[in-house]
């Protein structure tokens, strides 16, 4: 198994700050949505179809909002990790929060922001109420 290394702490530091950027610009769209659609809808007649259908587009896109502010935790926090691996820190990038183990270079790579193994990834899973998984 390929695990990180401090040499591609430039590679995946970028990919943490890219992340970052689309979740911040996700979160301001979503934000300023908001606001506009409900002042948009006061004004028109419309039928109930109409309205559910606003309704249940306004729940996706709150679900979206509160997915994409919690990877923005996950990845702030990988960011963290990833900056504090030159000070010796216990919660070094690229290893597991839980168990301690190196995450798999291909995992890691697919998910920057992991703070876990897929083994202790799928403990968690399993663990949280199906209405709260992201």
């Amino acid at each position: 198994m390929d695990t990180y290394n401090p040499s591609l702490a430039p590679r995946f530091s970028q990919l943490l700050a890219q992340r970052e950027a689309e979740l911040r610009a996700m979160l301001r769209v979503a934000g300023n949505l908001g606001g506009q659609e409900e002042d948009a809808t006061l004004n028109e007649v419309v039928d109930f179809k109409d309205v559910a259908t606003e309704q249940a587009l306004s729940t996706i896109s709150e679900a979206k909002a509160e997915y994409a502010a919690h990877e923005l935790e996950q990845v702030l926090a990988a960011l963290s990790r990833l900056k504090d691996i030159n000070h010796g820190n216990a919660l070094d990038f690229g290893r597991c929060l839980d168990c301690g183990e190196a995450i798999d270079l291909r995992r890691l790579t697919a998910l920057p922001a992991t703070p876990y193994c897929t083994a202790c990834q799928t403990i968690h899973e399993q663990a949280r109420p199906q209405a709260l998984r992201f």
